[in-house]
C-alpha cells in the first residue's frame, strides 16, 4: 500500500532541538539565488531536492548549491506521478536526474545517495529503490504549495510552531513548483518569491529559541529513516 514520507521527529530519531531545512522542485532561478544568500547569512546548510529538467535548465545554480556545501537530493527528472508506480520508469527517471546533476557539476555520474519521491508518496517501487538509496522524509508539511503571495506568512508560522511543539524536525518548502497535480489544481502560475523571506524568518526565530541546524549529511547518516 502507498504511504507518505512523513515521519515524526521521534521515529526518525532526530535529536531534540535540531532542524533540517529542505527545498523541493528547484533549482528555480531568482528564488534559489535568494535562498542561498539567506542560508549563507545564517551559516546554515540545507537539502536541495532538485528536479533533473530544472537542473538542465539552470546548471550554474546546481554548481552554486554544491559550492555552498548544501546537500543535493534526487527528486527525479520529470517529477511525474505515474513514474512512482513502475520500478523501471522510476529507476530510469532517477538515473536521468543523476546524469543531469553530474553534467552540471562536471562530476563522474553516480547515483545520488538520497532521493525524495514526487508528491511525497511512498509506493512499492519507491520502497524497492529505497533498498539502494535512502528516502529523505519530512516531519511536517506546511502545505506551502497553496500560497502565492508576497504577504504569505502562514507556512513559516506553522513550521516555527511545529518546531517548538515537536522539539525540531525536517521541514520542506518549495522553491519551485514543477508540473503535475499541484500546478494543475492551482490553475495559475506559481509564485515562490515569498519563500526566501519565510526561511529568513524561520531561521531568525528558531535560532533565537536555541534550535540548531546541523550539517545535513552528518545528521542524516545517523537517523532511522526506514519505510515499511
Amino acid at each position: 500500500m502507498p504511504s507518505l514520507i512523513w515521519l515524526s521527529r521521534e521515529k526518525c530519531q532526530l535529536p531534540l532541538g535540531q532542524c533540517l531545512l529542505t527545498f523541493d522542485d528547484g533549482p528555480a532561478g531568482v528564488v534559489t539565488e535568494e535562498l542561498l544568500l539567506v542560508l549563507r547569512e545564517f551559516g546554515v546548510k540545507a537539502c536541495f531536492c532538485v528536479v533533473g529538467s530544472q537542473v538542465v535548465a539552470r546548471p550554474d545554480q546546481v554548481r552554486a548549491i554544491v559550492a555552498e556545501g548544501h546537500l543535493v537530493v534526487n527528486h527525479t527528472f520529470h517529477h511525474r506521478f505515474v513514474d512512482l508506480w513502475g520500478i523501471g520508469r522510476l529507476e530510469s527517471d532517477l538515473a536521468l536526474c543523476d546524469e543531469a546533476v553530474a553534467g552540471a557539476t562536471s562530476a563522474v555520474c553516480r547515483s545520488l545517495p538520497w532521493f525524495r519521491p514526487p508528491f511525497g508518496i511512498v509506493t512499492p517501487p519507491v520502497r524497492e529503490v529505497a533498498k539502494k538509496r535512502r528516502i529523505l522524509p519530512i516531519t511536517h508539511f506546511a502545505f506551502d504549495t497553496w500560497f502565492n503571495s508576497t504577504r504569505t506568512t502562514l507556512p513559516s508560522h506553522w513550521i516555527i510552531e511545529d518546531a517548538k511543539r515537536s522539539g525540531g524536525g525536517i521541514y520542506v518548502l518549495h522553491e519551485g513548483l514543477v508540473g503535475g497535480l499541484t500546478a494543475g489544481l492551482l490553475k495559475r502560475t506559481p509564485f515562490r518569491g515569498w519563500v526566501p523571506q519565510a526561511i529568513k524568518h524561520i531561521l531568525e526565530t528558531l535560532s533565537a529559541c536555541g534550535f540548531q541546524f546541523p550539517e545535513p549529511s552528518a545528521i542524516l547518516a545517523k537517523l532511522d529513516l526506514s519505510f515499511h
